[in-house]
């Protein structure tokens, strides 16, 4: 007996629907909408999601559960991807799930304005980072999950390379991090301070202590892939930049030094010279914003004689003075290896000005040099015409910055068009050489 209800043409019609393509469902479906003005009459055959549509969307459902792409074209993968839950555990799609666009889509939800550029323009490595930047900044020794954060740490650590606090109030021991880490970071930033205390705001709050120091520069010690190490806005005296600068006396990975906004004197500079040796592989050095003096630039002048590898010094508002400056300027006459000097706003006046353009016509590395805020005119108008001519004379110049150094309106006119005019030939002789080694290529 046949099931009323189905006959033999109910199940031909049924069996035609399920070859019928999504495309001609969907326009089956489309033609049976009535129009604005007609009464609705339910005709056709209404759309029938694909089985492959529905297994995609059963698996992401029941991802958590079943965590596993199994031997699914990678078209089906991309989809069940797509479908899968922000709030997903961390160890479950850490290690299966690659597709940035997943974590571009996490890392949006969670956080405003994403720039996946400084973290190796990678939106897994923004999202792991940043997620282990929350938990520590936001540790509590009392309240916290020890365990829990060491947990976090040994598996973010082949996600990880760059960690940048801008807090840390439980001054947390730095072997927490270099125990699982020395073989991978290669970015610390600290700064210890305290966002957002409005009225609640406390001195003590901010500030490395001199136990942080300690701890730092013990870690350094045996660190071998850290690079870049950024202490600014610390408030580092002399004794506790001392104490940093004794982890970085054997140290050979650290090639870039960010120590400025803080409270760094001459005693502290004379610890830092000592790191400039022939030994040393630090290239760039920032002591902006402290409390250096003649003595501490004398101390970097010594140091920079023997040195060969920095490219960068930057020693914008300090207290050097006519002398100070004069002594790294110079010893820039035997360095041949810096390529970016600022001096900005250090109390320099006629003597530096003299060194600068007797240094001017012997150095052949510097490229840019910042004196912005110095009172270099003060030397007179002779001194700023040969400083101008100076430039003219040197060959590696690209850029001089002396605003506010009462040269002199046609003196920096000078400056500014014959540096305009060096870089803009150079940039033309690339172009032409450039187009040379394509054209003997293909000709090749």
């Amino acid at each position: 007996m046949s099931t009323p209800g189905l006959g033999d043409s109910g199940a031909g019609s049924l069996a035609f629907d399920a070859a019928l393509t999504t495309e001609q469902l969907r326009a089956q479906a489309r033609s049976a909408t009535p129009s604005s003005g007609a009464p609705k009459v339910l005709t056709g055959v209404p759309y029938i999601v694909p089985l492959k549509e529905q297994c995609v969307q059963v698996i992401a459902d029941n991802f958590e559960a079943n965590p596993t792409f199994g031997a699914l074209p990678p078209l089906y993968v991309k989809k069940i991807i797509d479908l899968l839950p922000l709030d997903l555990p961390l160890e479950l799609v850490g290690t299966l799930i690659e597709d940035e666009s997943y974590w571009e889509r996490r890392s949006n939800a969670r956080w405003r304005n994403c720039d996946c550029t400084p973290h190796g323009c990678s939106w897994k490595q923004l999202y792991f980072e940043r997620n282990l930047e929350h938990a520590l900044e936001r540790f509590d020794p009392a309240t916290s999950d020890a365990e829990g954060l060491q947990r976090m740490l040994v598996f973010s650590k082949r996600f990880v390379s760059s960690i940048r606090l801008q807090q840390l109030p439980s001054h947390l021991d730095l072997h927490v991090i270099f125990d699982v880490m020395a073989t991978s970071l290669t970015c610390l930033g600290l700064t210890y301070g305290m966002r957002n205390v409005g009225m609640d705001y406390d001195r003590s709050l901010f500030g490395m202590k001199l136990s942080d120091c300690r701890s730092l520069a013990k870690c350094l010690e045996r660190t071998e892939t850290l690079t870049y190490l950024d202490l600014r806005s610390n408030m580092l005296d002399d004794d506790r930049v001392r104490m940093v600068a004794s982890g970085l006396v054997d140290n050979l990975s650290v090639t870039h030094l960010d120590l400025s906004h803080n409270r760094i004197a001459d005693r502290g500079v004379r610890a830092i010279a000592k790191l400039l040796d022939s030994r040393s592989v630090l290239t760039s050095l920032n002591l902006s914003d402290n409390a250096i003096h003649t003595e501490g630039g004398r101390a970097l002048a010594r140091a920079l004689r023997s040195n060969v590898a920095l490219l960068d010094l930057r020693l914008r508002l300090n207290r050097l003075g006519d002398e100070g400056g004069r002594a790294i300027l110079d010893v820039l006459k035997v360095n041949q290896n810096l390529v970016r000097l600022n001096l900005a706003a250090n109390s320099m006046g006629a003597v530096s000005a003299s060194s600068l353009a007797a240094m001017l016509r012997e150095n052949g590395s510097l490229r840019e040099i910042v004196l912005t805020s110095n009172d270099l005119g003060v030397a007179g108008e002779e001194v700023c015409r040969d400083i101008r001519d100076a430039v003219e004379e040197s060959k590696s110049l690209e850029v001089l910055d002396v605003r506010s150094c009462n040269l002199g309106l046609e003196v920096e006119a000078a400056i500014t068009e014959t540096l305009h005019a060096r870089v803009d030939s150079q940039e033309m002789a690339n172009i032409v050489k450039d187009a040379r080694g394509r054209a003997t290529a293909s000709g090749a």
